[in-house]
Order: C-alpha cells, then structure tokens, then sequence
C-alpha cells in the first residue's frame, strides 16, 4: 500500500514542481483514508511511504541514471511516460536504499503496482528493469539467486 501511494506521489513531483515535503504533508494529511485511487489507504506504512518518495527526490538524478542504464539501447527515460518514470524510479530508490528488503521483493512488488496502472507487458517491463539495475546493485543477492535456481553452490560456500 505504501510502495503505491509512493508512486502516485513521485508521480505528482514528476508532473510539476511539487517538493517531496510537500506531496509527502498532503498524502499524510489531506489524502490519508481515501479508498480510491489517489489516495493512501489508512493501513499503508506512512514512514515507508515517506523515506520512499524523499529518498527519490534526494537522489533523483542518480536513479534515473540507474534506470537509463538498464534501458535497452533504443529505449530513454524520455520515451517512457511519467508515470512509468515514477515506478522505476521509486523502485531503483527502494532497491539502493533498503537492504533489508530482498531484491525478489522489491522487483515482485512494484511489478505488482505497475499492473495497478497498466493492462499490458508492463509489469514485465519493470521486472526485466529491476532485475537489471538489482543485478549492479546487489550482486551478491542475485549470484545466490541465480546459484539456488540452478542448483549449483555460489563461490565461498
């Protein structure tokens, strides 16, 4: 609930000059409760929400070079719209901040949002990014991933 309020709040900050202070106070108190889909549920993790969407506007150029860099090579941020922008980016921000959150999550989880917003192949397209940009930024997750799928051992166990 938290990851999906993120990504409509990012989303917001895309679209205009909205700070994350601002859009993080508005979510928290004037869009709290809403049961559609602009709002923030009442059981969603507001501090999660809230490190999500500032740890974004922090370090926003950083994760759309990130998000670039996983790109096929006739693919740009620009020719995606704002509001797949905001998933790969609040994702990548995720995925480089919190360790404590495995990697399948993070990638099995905003695969999950993007299908909120889209009917096609973009859950798939986020999962085929994410699992690209984790791969640089968590290798060793990734390495015994890959070790347990094909059942070989990784290196130093």
């Amino acid at each position: 609930m938290a990851r999906l309020a993120a990504v409509q709040a990012v989303f917001q900050m895309l679209q205009g000059e909205d700070k994350a202070s601002d859009v993080v106070d508005q979510f928290l108190r004037f869009r709290s409760g809403e049961q559609d889909d602009a709002g923030m549920p009442a059981e969603a993790d507001r501090a999660f929400f809230s490190s999500l969407v500032r740890g974004v506007e922090t370090d926003q150029a950083a994760l759309f070079g990130l998000v670039e860099g996983a790109l096929a090579s006739d693919w740009t941020l620009g020719r995606m719209d704002r509001l797949m922008r905001a998933v790969l980016v609040t994702a990548v921000h995720e995925m480089k901040s919190r360790r404590d959150v495995p990697a399948p999550v993070v990638l099995s989880e905003y695969a999950r949002v993007a299908g909120q917003f889209y009917q096609g192949n973009e859950p798939g397209f986020v999962t085929s990014v994410l699992d690209r940009v984790g791969r640089g930024l968590r290798p060793e997750e990734f390495a015994s991933r890959d070790a347990a799928s094909d059942g070989s051992v990784p290196k130093g166990h």
